[in-house]
């Protein structure tokens, strides 16, 4: 009988002991406590109330039962997983597929010593399989089977150390490429802006609750009286708004430092034998491992508060990389903070064939501001119908203001549509891809020809008028929502002939992914 057969008759390993314990407060924070706020808000009969409880409870035992029926096989080539209770699933995934691992710990998983483990292959945007409360020797384990496939796969990645403590040293050094401080890491917060969005979900949650704003604004008065608006002069009124909107957005600037702290606090990046090891997070600790290979987009991010203190963030994409925070574990930042001088450095020691500073720009024909400014005056016409047709209801009055403010977009659309054009370039030679875009947020992203996959010319109905085309590049990571290498507002025989350039060096080289 070979050694396969023999593993699969036995019963398989299951997750940590712990782990019902894990799952029912993982199922609690995701599903219970939103259906919570949703009864508190909606619910108004006992039988609802108790309708909620019915469906907590069996969401809870649902998820709890999951561990019973959740074994796992780590063999030789690959790892084994069956799982399901209603639907079964039966996944095999050979080591060398592997190609990112990723390793997430919080508060509670330290204190017990185990972990929750990612595995992402190439598949697609969400994990191959996500382990939950794992024990730490298993994780090393698998980390390690992962490691010595890929080096058995590309034995260059194997690199002797043991030549000489000068060369021991030389390794080490190259190795380090970023650690934030925590001063960085606040700043990247307030340039993150994270704040809106949790902020956006608090005040929507209390729009839906009046009787919860009734309450506060009672306890609130114990402390401190909140005026009539009504009986107030307009100056009173302008100093009240003025504090109030002062503290709100002090308080969505510390909501947006305290997601940054959370994540990144203690970021450190470092390149070891061809891979990335990244390690952050203040409560829950993550580690990441990313092959160097695997990486499909390097993307580098500036705003207008990234410039004000001359920074930028650099992101990547990997091949079937997770793309969201709801599909598992995500590792996208190789320097979620990094100063502006530094940017061409730390590019090129991590990638040698991407030289910023020889990057010699093309920019794209200027006759295109013309039909930048169209369609933004379409926009703006658009917009104009709409405000018209709310004019037009008897319980609505427009403002002069409002009429005031629409014709004033007419300057700043055009003023847009120039620096558009001075703005998005495009760089192509043997080895990489590059575009930037954005007026306001510039965004960069560079991919290597090696990587690419398809090459695309897309021709709308107004491309064909102005003869003008747009390229776009697809690599195995690419995210269509995210900037990436799409080229708009080509001439149509340079898109014609750019797309035949990097399909003839597609024929000398080997995809690489």
């Amino acid at each position: 009988m070979s050694q396969n057969s023999e593993i699969k008759n036995l019963p398989g390993t299951r997750l940590h002991k712990f782990s019902p314990l894990f799952i029912a407060l993982y199922v609690v924070i995701k599903s219970i406590i939103p259906m919570v706020f949703g009864m508190y808000t909606y619910a108004k009969t006992d039988m609802s109330n108790w309708l909620f409880v019915g469906i907590a409870v069996f969401i809870l035992l649902f998820a709890v039962l999951q561990y019973w029926f959740y074994h796992y096989w780590l063999e030789e080539e690959k790892i084994e997983i069956k799982e399901g209770i209603l639907f079964k699933s039966n996944r095999k995934i050979p080591y060398t597929r592997i190609q990112n691992v990723n390793v997430s710990q919080n508060p509670l998983e330290r204190f017990f010593k185990v972990a929750t483990l990612q595995l992402e292959s190439a598949s697609g945007g969400k994990p191959e399989a996500v382990m939950r409360v794992v024990d730490l020797k298993v994780v090393e384990a698998i980390k390690l089977k992962v490691k010595n496939a890929s080096d058995l796969k590309n034995p260059l990645n194997n690199l002797n150390i043991e030549e000489g403590d000068k060369t021991k040293q030389e390794v080490e050094h190259s190795d380090h490429l970023l650690q934030l401080t925590t001063k960085n890491v606040i700043k990247y917060g307030i340039i993150s802006q994270k704040g809106m969005f949790y902020g956006a979900i608090l005040f929507g949650f209390l729009a839906q609750n009046q009787m919860f704003i009734a309450g506060l604004t009672k306890y609130l008065n114990i402390l401190y009286k909140i005026p009539d608006f009504s009986q107030i002069t307009l100056a009173q009124g302008f100093v009240y708004v003025s504090v109030v909107g002062l503290s709100l957005f002090v308080f969505l600037q510390l909501m947006s430092i305290l997601w940054a702290l959370m994540k990144f606090y203690g970021f450190e990046i470092a390149k070891h034998q061809g891979r990335f090891q990244a390690h952050m997070g203040l409560l829950s600790k993550i580690s990441a491992t990313i092959p160097l290979k695997k990486i499909q987009l390097y993307r580098i991010s500036e705003n207008p508060i990234h410039k004000y203190f001359k920074a930028s963030t650099i992101t990547i994409e990997t091949a079937g990389g997770v793309n969201t925070d709801q599909s598992g574990i995500v590792m996208r930042w190789l320097a979620p903070y990094i100063a502006s001088s530094k940017v061409k450095e730390f590019m090129h020691k991590i990638e040698p064939k991407i030289k910023l500073g020889s990057v010699d720009w093309q920019l794209i024909p200027y006759r295109a501001w013309k039909r930048v400014l169209k369609r933004s005056l379409i926009t703006l016409v658009f917009f104009s119908a709409i405000i018209i047709g709310i004019a037009s209801l008897p319980q609505i009055e427009i403002k002069l203001f409002a009429w005031i403010a629409m014709v004033l977009m007419i300057p700043v659309a055009y003023l847009y549509s120039k620096n558009y054009v001075k703005k998005t370039a495009y760089f192509i030679n043997d080895d990489i891809i590059c575009f930037k875009s954005g007026v306001w947020f510039g965004k960069q992203s560079f991919v290597k020809i090696s990587k690419v996959q398809t090459v695309e010319i897309i021709e709308t109905y107004f491309d064909r008028r102005n003869k003008m085309a747009t390229l776009e590049i697809d690599t195995a990571g690419s995210n269509p929502l995210l900037h990436h290498v799409k080229i708009p507002y080509l001439e149509v025989n340079d898109a014609y002939e750019l797309r035949r350039f990097i399909q003839n060096k597609l024929k000398e080289r080997d995809f690489d992914w």
